[in-house]
């Protein structure tokens, strides 16, 4: 067999192949003895088609010490819709790429998986089919779990979960019913968002600019009804402190976007019970002030027009009934309890008052406005003057226990007092509302409370949880609460009186579910707890949460809610859940819109024969644009035409190459160009290189070339390598570290052939690259070890038994220059290289004394201090001090 100038032995070749200890995993082409030179998409097929059970295999074996320094990647389960979509390729195979480039470090990975499955979708679909949620549900679980295996995913599937599985939501409810216990669950009447279509409130997240349901597309109605409500408020301080804590460049404008959804917390809620005569109404009335100080100055209440309370039930007698809704303040029969004094105190709707866009009520404090004095005077109120001036201080009088407190002193004083006592003193912004969990649907986690008429609502006891949804043959249609037509479900003894009681009939807003679930993955069969507490303070936070960015408002946020109350309630170490985000962009498809009509095109349906595009059906011209895939737009791609196209691997390396994981991605087929071309050259290179070992024949080089040659290797391994560590270590940026990958292969390919085959260290250095690239293509990186398995001699650092996914990711050679760089106003002014120890134990005051040998340096910073320049070092990287403009 003759290959270029290279003889080579058939023999010798499968001898090579056949005697290695890792022969159970060996190379698809031993079968044949030959290596083939080329790589083309048959050839692509094989490999995966081979490697792809063995991998999955190998990765439920795992390779870590069970001892080891763990690292948690989680990527935002998916709701079991029935197909993977391109966002769900992009997402999980990011999540991938970490998870084995951590295990490749050493680290016991924690990379699991499940669905959050409960919600309106199946339910819809269910009545549509007329069969269970249930079955549509774990139809399409089955389904989605095998697209997942198919893009090569190492997720940990003995961590698989369901919100639907009563094992599973009857912790859910445990965290429900210790809320409760903690006084943060409460029901009261509101005016909600009603979706008529699909017979459900909506949270305001929820509904489009246009008012419309961001699932069904109806237009939302406004209803009056009671419903379950969760006191998130009651951690707005906590979570607004918390964002203090966490990495403020990996978070980046996250942080902001969870500070504009909480709000400054300047102020608090306090609760006023309502009067109606002698029967106190069910619901207290909360009313956001900035000074609680001057609770005890509060003459009354005032409401806005469009309150609940302002009906003409309430209005005083021989009083104009739709005089409230003008011009005109109108006091109410009914009276409002002070929290504190529990005074009655006067209500008063006031078209007249300014009120926020966000509270339709309150304190009238006539100490403290001009207006609220002359609504005191009109009605003749009792009016109370409690700050007084003690030198350059105001102290509290006419306060009750707080009399003779300073203001600043008094207001956490009388905030503790609301707290312990349960009428508010929370600090929180004026916007920030409490999180509504009720839901009127069948397909949901049912709300464990049963309502007695004696006991009035009374806990599920914890031994009785879970509380099992119904058990129906099918859902026949939409309806109001379907739960409430299971008379039988619903009948039930009371725990407390033991009288005959109802269960709550609604079930739970589904984010409930989702905000506790990377909890439950750390131990998920567990019955006697919802996770062991040894596995949680072990292995929480998330080392890296990975999902879209539209979730990183209201589901990070109750995530976070619930993660810093499992902190109060002893079940987690830390507040914060989440170490690092990685918030990633969606994916775009192209659109094509009839200009005139508005319609939506399909590719195909178009003629780009002319100058501009136009529909091919009636000549109008057509605007071409990128934007969110969707099948109204008929603008997707489905991710199993992808794979079956181009391959597992080639789609992996596509997706995370040339954008970064945080930007949109506009996608498209001809990104498979450049990245199949790449794979080539790599298995040329490989290709190559198992052909002339198994040579009977090559030239030896010259000592001084080789050294020449080897000296240049050193340079651009440690070089690239450096760099592609960094950027998965620190930056997330794959899309870079892919970049790196590439100019690795062009300096290796610039290598001469007589000098690879001769180097010992060529060797290596492609060992270390192809180890490099199995996160990002395991595949086709376990083909290229397989191949440069049998080249390898017995002395060689790798474990040639193992798979190059179990290999150790390769370290920097200690003796490599890493730089210290001085930058001003973003250009490089100094520059400096320390071998890799040297330059990691810098600190800022050593580092410091370097720079200052510079000239340069010295001009720049002038009369500044080490203390006015900012130092950071990245261990393995580069040290790097910045000069401020």
């Amino acid at each position: 067999m003759i290959v270029g100038r290279h003889c080579i032995n058939p023999v010798l070749f499968r001898k090579w192949f056949c005697w290695k200890p890792w022969s159970k995993y060996r190379s698809l082409f031993s079968k044949t003895g030959i290596w083939e030179n080329t790589f083309k998409a048959e050839k692509r097929k094989e490999i995966e088609e081979y490697w792809k059970p063995k991998i999955q295999e190998l990765d439920q074996i795992g390779a870590t010490d069970p001892n080891a320094d763990k690292y948690y990647v989680l990527s935002m389960f998916p709701y079991p819709s029935g197909r993977l979509h391109m966002g769900h390729v992009r997402v999980y195979t990011i999540s991938d790429a970490m998870a084995r480039y951590k295990r490749l470090l050493g680290k016991k990975t924690i990379h699991p998986m499940g669905w959050d499955a409960f919600g309106l979708p199946a339910e819809n679909a269910a009545i549509d089919k007329g069969q269970h949620p249930a079955k549509w549900t774990y139809s399409n679980i089955k389904s989605m779990k095998k697209q997942i295996e198919d893009l090569c995913c190492s997720f940990d599937w003995d961590r698989e979960i369901f919100t639907c599985d009563p094992a599973y939501y009857k912790w859910t409810q445990y965290i429900f019913l210790k809320m409760y216990e903690a006084g943060l669950v409460y029901h009261k009447q509101a005016l909600v968002n009603w979706d008529p279509v699909d017979q459900t409130v909506l949270a305001d997240e929820q509904i489009n600019d246009l008012g419309c349901s961001w699932r069904s597309g109806a237009k939302v109605e406004k209803r009056s009804l009671r419903q379950w409500y969760l006191k998130t408020t009651a951690y707005a301080k906590s979570l607004w402190d918390g964002l203090a804590t966490v990495d403020q460049n990996l978070w980046g404008d996250i942080i902001s976007l969870q500070k504009n959804w909480i709000g400054k917390c300047d102020g608090c809620h306090f609760y006023f019970t309502i009067m109606d005569g002698a029967t106190e109404l069910p619901d207290a009335v909360a009313v956001f002030t900035k000074q609680p100080a001057a609770i005890y100055g509060v003459s009354h209440l005032a409401l806005a027009p469009t309150h609940h309370l302002n009906v003409p039930d309430y209005h005083t007698p021989g009083v104009d009934q739709t005089a409230g809704n003008k011009d005109q303040d109108v006091l109410l029969t009914v009276k409002a309890i002070h929290p504190f004094t529990k005074a009655e105190i006067p209500v008063i709707v006031s078209p007249t008052t300014e009120f926020d866009m966000f509270n339709e009520c309150s304190l009238g404090i006539p100490c403290l406005s001009v207006e609220d004095a002359k609504t005191a005077q009109e009605f003749g109120l009792e009016t109370v003057e409690v700050f007084a001036t003690n030198g350059d201080e105001e102290v509290l009088i006419n306060s009750g226990q707080f009399t003779g407190f300073k203001k600043s002193e008094a207001m956490k004083s009388i905030q503790e007092y609301a707290k312990q006592n349960n009428v508010g003193g929370h600090l929180v912004s004026s916007h920030l509302k409490d999180w509504l969990i009720s839901r009127q649907r069948y397909w949901g986690t049912p709300i464990p409370l049963i309502h007695c008429e004696k006991c009035k609502v009374v806990p599920v006891p914890y031994q009785d949880l879970p509380v099992e949804l119904a058990t129906v043959e099918e859902l026949s249609g939409k309806c109001i609460a379907p739960l409430s037509h299971l008379k039988d479900w619903q009948k039930v003894q009371c725990p407390q009186c033991g009288g005959p009681a109802k269960r709550e009939t609604d079930t739970m807003d589904t984010f409930v579910d989702s905000s506790w679930y990377f909890l439950r993955y750390l131990d998920p069969c567990n019955d006697s707890a919802m996770c062991d507490p040894a596995a949680a303070v072990k292995e929480m936070p998330v080392d890296l949460y990975i999902g879209g960015k539209e979730h990183a408002t209201l589901h990070l946020y109750y995530a976070r809610f619930v993660s810093h109350f499992l902190y109060d309630l002893g079940v987690l170490a830390q507040k914060e859940p989440f170490i690092n985000l990685l918030t990633q962009g969606m994916v775009m498809g192209r659109s094509y819109k009839v200009r005139d009509t508005g319609s939506y095109l399909s590719e195909d349906q178009v003629d780009f024969s002319g100058d501009h595009p136009v529909e091919a059906a009636t000549g109008l011209a057509v605007d071409t644009f990128w934007e969110k895939m969707s099948k109204s737009k008929q603008n997707g791609v489905d991710p199993e035409d992808v794979l079956n196209e181009f391959g597992v691997d080639s789609t992996r390396i596509c997706i995370l190459s040339n954008v970064a994981p945080k930007s949109h991605r506009n996608w498209s087929n001809e990104e498979f160009r450049g990245i199949i071309n790449w794979q080539s050259k790599i298995w040329k290179i490989v290709s190559d290189y198992i052909l002339m070992k198994t040579s009977g024949s090559f030239q030896e080089v010259s000592p001084q070339l080789l050294k020449q040659h080897e000296e240049k290797m050193f340079e651009f391994r440690n070089y690239f390598l450096k760099e592609v560590t960094f950027h998965f270590e620190k930056t997330f940026l794959i899309s870079v570290a892919i970049s790196r990958l590439q100019g690795f292969t062009n300096s290796i390919r610039k290598i001469p052939a007589d000098v690879r085959v001769n180097s010992e260290v060529f060797g290596s250095v492609l060992a270390d690259f192809v180890i490099m690239l199995g996160p990002l293509a395991p595949s086709f990186a376990s083909e290229l070890w397989a191949g440069l398995g049998s080249v390898s001699p017995h002395t060689s650092s790798y474990d040639w038994s193992q798979n190059v996914l179990h290999q150790k990711w390769p370290r920097i050679d200690e003796k490599y220059q890493l730089p210290l760089i001085v930058r001003h106003q973003g250009v490089e002014i100094f520059s400096k290289r320390f071998p890799k120890t040297q330059l990691n134990q810098l600190t800022d005051l050593t580092a410091y004394e370097y720079i200052l040998t510079s000239k340069k340096v010295r001009n720049r910073i002038k009369s500044l201090q080490l203390s006015d320049l900012h130092f950071r070092l990245d261990e393995n990287y580069r040290a790097e001090f910045t000069i401020p403009h």
